[in-house]
């Protein structure tokens, strides 16, 4: 589906979000590269990191600055502005409105809430867990009217399947947040790795269901 006019995809919030601290783009890069954090979720190469800064520098986003250090040329760093960083805390806040966008959107707020106000992380759990049960009322009352065989049952006994994982997925990562509170800083990584293969799993389905 393509996106609204002016709005960002996924992988450029979370960039803004990397960058409400000054970073080079190859450490942007890297931290979007496949294999832990937030490569996990939305990996990233460098030619199409460099791509996304250059549309939230257009946009009026990101901004370059440059060090100046002794003996050495100027460092040339990125930052999120301030309009960046608005549209980033925004979006941070707000729930996910289709169950496929746990794999991506919602991962990808569970990355920073998870680290930096894990309060938070659990109140949007509980949104979404809110959410995965209205969705499966919703099928399940399709279900009752539904053939016994054919398509449509299908179809449907697919969604709430997809459903029904999401749910017990959202109920071990709060389970797992609540332990996490006195963990080290590694904790939100560690959440993010224990997450998104299975919740991949179970979403997989979702694009097809």
């Amino acid at each position: 589906m393509a996106r609204k006019k002016g709005s960002l995809s996924t992988p450029e919030y979370a960039i803004l979000g990397l960058l409400r601290q000054p970073m080079h783009g190859y450490q942007v890069a890297r931290e979007m590269a496949g294999g832990r954090g937030l490569g996990l979720v939305c990996p990233l190469g460098m030619s199409n990191v460099y791509f996304l800064l250059g549309n939230l520098q257009e946009r009026g986003l990101v901004q370059v600055e440059e060090r100046q250090e002794e003996r050495y040329p100027p460092r040339v760093l990125l930052r999120a502005t301030a309009a960046g960083r608005r549209a980033f805390d925004g979006w941070l806040r707000e729930p996910v409105t289709r169950l496929r966008q746990v794999r991506l959107d919602f991962l990808v707020k569970l990355f920073f809430l998870s680290r930096e106000d894990p309060a938070l992380a659990r109140e949007l759990v509980e949104v979404h867990k809110d959410f995965c049960h209205r969705y499966l009322a919703e099928w399940r009352e399709l279900a009752e009217s539904a053939d016994a065989a054919g398509f449509d049952r299908l179809a449907i006994e697919a969604k709430i399947a997809v459903g029904e994982g999401t749910l017990r997925w959202l109920e071990q990562c709060g389970r797992s947040l609540a332990a996490d509170v006195s963990g080290d800083a590694q904790a939100g990584g560690d959440t993010i790795r224990a997450a998104v293969e299975p919740t991949r799993r179970a979403l997989d389905h979702a694009e097809r269901g």
